[in-house]
């Protein structure tokens, strides 16, 4: 491994790391809720499925940046920066789903309502950065042969729909539907995922 490719995973780890344990904390936080208070908590599949779709982006996130030590020979500050700033985009879409004070919430379907609009702002800004990355490693050619302007479309005007929507049936398909897509391009296109027969 490269010495300036460990100093980027470094921090790209940090991050990625405290997102995972946001999530996680916010997950024995609503347990404690649900098991101590005698408030009842009405939970939201909206949120549980988004936080399990952010999840298995942020390992797989993590999994593909070891890729860029075989496509960027050469590291600048803007290469650097843009990585950081697609980790940090995932913390804070971890961090808009998970209240901070338990104690003041009953029902995390209003919750998922009022925050929504920060979500998929926050979310439409992980696709802009997502798509500069995937040029960074391989440029057009590499943005038209996955497909990722076609399905890109697709998911700005899915965006648009959760931004606007107040009914959480539909966040929750949402929810469901990206997460179906992230675990099918996951476990198909990473080749790093695969042990391939020599």
């Amino acid at each position: 491994m490269s010495d300036p490719f460990q100093h980027v995973m470094v921090l790209i780890s940090i991050i990625i790391g405290l997102g995972i344990t946001n999530l996680l904390l916010g997950l024995s936080g609503a347990i404690e809720r649900l098991t101590e208070s005698t408030r009842p908590l009405r939970i939201s599949w909206a949120t549980i499925f988004w936080l399990a779709y952010l999840f298995f982006l942020m390992v797989l996130f993590w999994w593909w940046e070891f890729r860029l030590l075989e496509l960027l020979k050469q590291w600048s500050l803007w290469n650097y920066f843009l990585v950081i700033c697609f980790a940090v985009v995932l913390f804070l879409q971890v961090a808009l789903l998970i209240p901070r004070d338990w104690d003041n919430v009953d029902d995390m379907n209003e919750y998922f309502l009022a925050k929504r609009r920060w979500f998929y702002s926050v979310f439409a800004l992980s696709l802009i950065i997502d798509l500069i990355d995937s040029y960074m490693k391989g440029g057009l050619a590499y943005i038209k042969g996955a497909g990722i302007l076609s399905w890109g479309f697709n998911l700005v005007g899915l965006l648009v729909v959760g931004f606007r929507s107040t009914r959480i049936r539909t966040h929750s398909t949402m929810a469901i539907l990206f997460l179906a897509w992230e675990v099918i391009i996951g476990l198909d296109i990473s080749p790093l995922l695969h042990v391939r027969p020599s």
